[in-house]
């Protein structure tokens, strides 16, 4: 029998003992909503579950989802180290270790005779995980230090991966992508829905409708489909706060993000024939205003994203501390930002991207940024 990678996923599942998901370094809130979810379905299933991100912090408007305090920042103790001592002639009568000079010393007093060199093996245990899920992954180093400090673990473990981006590698032993989806919690509300006998429940299906909410704007991007909607109108059904997700999204904003929003705004400037908007934020924007945070500058970008039809590349460049200039970009899948921006060092997905941009001139920054994407759309026609 030839099973479909939705029927693959789940005989692994019931296979494994120990299940991994894992979330890319700085997650959406729909990547952290699908991750969340498929962990409370999981628990159900009594599996033993751990959810990670790298140096995860969540926002405070966040911590409303269901199990949101569940994500760790970071692995420990995937794999036990054994050190075995052969007392087959030989009993122990006392052991004791210390730690000196970064070195562990480990004393072992023998009740007779001697212990010696070929009575000593080493070996390691399994690892921890026998199953891995990625969730909203363009490729394992967006992980980041996940990735980077446990690849042999990665390599030698099964790992699902699930995705709804267009530029994801397929590097998984299962690849679960769906490009007509809306977001990765869409994806996996279609691989658990059939798991088990009334699996949802109302923790799962908020978690769920967030990241689809998230991912939509509330339901105003073209990504929209008729299957999203139905599988909104369930989730609501099953239980989902949809008017608790809204509030927590998009009613919870500060009066320093709106008067940071009034200050982007009014600096919006729009490239017609290369369809991009962009605004600048000046350090002393952020000090009038009140806020160093961020994540306001995100909002920005959502609110532009909803607003600015006209444009598909939306850029904010902005500079918090002296001699650091910024810039967060957003690029529909078609473009991949990551390599438009390579000269900057990109970090993030392909269609949300951070760089740095070296120097304190934000206006000299601005234009260079600019003459960057304008050449990249100019060798991409």
């Amino acid at each position: 029998m030839v099973y479909s990678s939705k029927q693959q996923i789940y005989e692994n599942v019931k296979r494994s003992n120990s299940i991994l998901i894992c979330l890319p370094k700085d997650p959406t809130i729909d990547a952290i909503a699908a991750g969340l979810a498929l962990f409370s379905v999981l628990e159900k299933l009594e599996k033993k579950i751990k959810v990670v991100c790298n140096e995860f912090s969540l926002p405070p408007q966040h911590q409303f989802l269901p199990k949101s305090g569940e994500i760790l920042k970071d692995l420990t103790s995937l794999r036990k180290f054994i050190i075995s001592l052969d007392v087959t002639q030989t009993k122990v009568e006392e052991l004791s270790y210390d730690i000196k000079d970064e070195k562990l010393d480990i004393f072992i007093t023998p009740k007779n005779g001697v212990f010696r060199e070929r009575d000593v093996s080493f070996s390691s245990t399994n690892y921890e995980y026998d199953l891995i899920f990625v969730i909203d992954s363009p490729d394992l180093t967006s992980l980041g230090r996940l990735y980077d400090d446990n690849t042999e673990f990665f390599y030698h473990t099964p790992i699902v991966n699930i995705d709804h981006n267009p530029g994801n590698e397929h590097f998984g032993q299962i690849n679960l992508l769906d490009l007509t989806a809306t977001s990765s919690s869409e994806i996996v509300f279609e691989l658990i829905k059939d798991w088990k006998e009334d699996i949802l429940d109302e923790y799962i299906a908020t978690s769920l409708l967030t990241g689809i909410i998230s991912k939509t704007k509330s339901f105003q991007t073209t990504s929209v489909t008729p299957k999203s909607l139905a599988i909104a109108s369930h989730l609501i059904s099953s239980g989902a706060r949809r008017e608790e997700i809204v509030q927590h999204l998009y009613q919870t904003k500060s009066v320093e993000t709106l008067k940071l929003w009034g200050r982007a705004l009014a600096r919006l400037k729009l490239d017609k024939e290369n369809r991009i908007v962009w605004s600048l934020l000046n350090k002393e924007d952020f000090e009038k205003v009140g806020t160093l945070d961020e994540e306001d500058i995100f909002s920005v970008i959502d609110e532009l994203i909803v607003n600015a039809p006209e444009a598909d590349i939306i850029m904010i460049v902005y500079q918090i501390e002296k001699n650091i200039i910024r810039a967060v970009i957003n690029t529909p899948p078609n473009i991949d930002a990551i390599e438009m921006l390579k000269e900057f060092k990109p970090v993030g997905s392909k269609d949300f991207t951070k760089i740095v941009i070296a120097g304190e001139d934000i206006f000299l920054a601005e234009k260079k940024v600019l003459e960057t994407i304008k050449n990249f759309l100019k060798a991409s026609r």
